[in-house]
């Protein structure tokens, strides 16, 4: 495996005393990045500086995440559901069939990422020969920036919702515009999706790209009864205000545990305003300006662990039974990827990468 992260003794010491009594013994990560170099080669030094996000991860070989899954999650059972890095340069046909082969050995459950402009038989029969359980869009496909002002329908058009549909196949949603899963235009076209496309399982990545509160309670609040249509996943996401609102107002059974990696294999946590919030982050990447002093980020420990101490805290606060959070950090996305999951053993061992 490649040094991606240092997993030091302050983890060590934080995942057994924060972690590992409380999660559950099988963990599905239902949003994972998973690719090789050459499918992300036309990234541009430029490019990867623009976005915090690529810089700090954007390659991911199967064998790769299995091995940092087994460093950081030791004594648990660990499932990928994966996709390509949706981004404009990649080659999103090699990253795909690479997903595909890694399926049919037996170790990945793959999304297929798709580009809006790709002819609909193709994909189709793409979808349905290679057994993936959905698409992976992305905005950037369209807008090649990230909170773009464009519809949701403008990257995953009617025809490939259609698609999804016939084959009761998953949609996993990054949301688009600047006000997240808040703005009345990505609510409308929600739920213009949930009536039109009923057999599609539709996951909302990021609680909605809720990683302050503002956003979660504002778009609750205005879905009413309606919320009950989506599932939502926790990637990168640890907010304990926002899990709160999730474990208030969502059944357990709709949240799915995700890490969002290779992204956030580093030292570190958040804080947060209203609307924004800022990483606060040990490794030396362009955009850290390093806001706690030495002796602060020293004690920071894995990103990932932060959240899954979020949950886990907020499960107790909120009386989750073992079984619920079984299911968030398992069986919901076992049941509801099932349909086009990969097939052979729950705790694959793929070996050194």
């Amino acid at each position: 495996m490649q040094p991606y992260f240092e997993r030091t003794s302050l983890d060590r010491d934080f995942y057994e005393r924060w972690i590992r009594p409380r999660l559950p013994e099988r963990v599905f990560d239902v949003h994972v990045h998973v690719n090789l170099p050459e499918h992300v080669a036309a990234v541009t030094e430029e490019r990867r500086r623009s976005d915090w996000a690529i810089e700090c991860g954007y390659v991911l070989p199967c064998e790769d995440a299995y091995a940092a899954a087994r460093e950081m999650f030791p004594g648990v059972e660990y499932r990928i559901a994966g996709f390509p890095w949706p981004i404009r340069e990649a080659d999103l046909e090699a990253n795909n069939r690479y997903l595909a082969e890694k399926r049919a050995a037996g170790l990945l459950t793959p999304f297929m990422a798709v580009r809006p402009e790709w002819d609909p038989e193709r994909v189709e029969e793409e979808l349905v020969s290679r057994s993936f359980v959905g698409f992976k869009p992305y905005p950037d496909m369209v807008s090649g920036a990230k909170g773009a002002e464009i519809g949701i329908f403008d990257f995953l058009p009617r025809e490939q919702w259609q698609i999804l549909d016939r084959h009761g196949k998953a949609v996993m949603l990054h949301l688009p515009r600047g006000e997240r899963i808040a703005s009345p235009e990505n609510l409308r076209e929600l739920l213009e999706a949930r009536e039109a496309y009923p057999q599609v399982a539709i996951i909302i990545a990021h609680l909605g790209r809720s990683f302050c509160p503002y956003y979660l309670e504002r778009a609750l609040d205005q879905l009413g009864q309606a919320k009950a249509g989506f599932h939502f996943d926790t990637a990168a996401v640890i907010n304990p205000r926002v899990y709160d609102l999730a474990f208030e107002r969502l059944s357990p059974g709709q949240v799915l545990f995700g890490t969002d990696l290779p992204i956030l294999f580093w030292h570190g946590r958040r804080s947060w305003t209203e609307r924004e919030y800022r990483n606060l982050c040990r490794e030396d990447y362009s955009w850290n300006r390093h806001h706690d002093p030495p002796e602060v980020e020293a004690a920071y420990t894995l990103f990932l662990y932060e959240e899954v101490r979020a949950i886990l805290d907020a499960g107790e606060r909120h009386g989750l039974s073992p079984a619920q959070l079984e299911g968030i950090f398992h069986d919901n996305t076992a049941g509801l990827l099932g349909r086009g999951e990969a097939p052979g053993a729950s705790n694959p061992d793929p070996g050194p990468g």
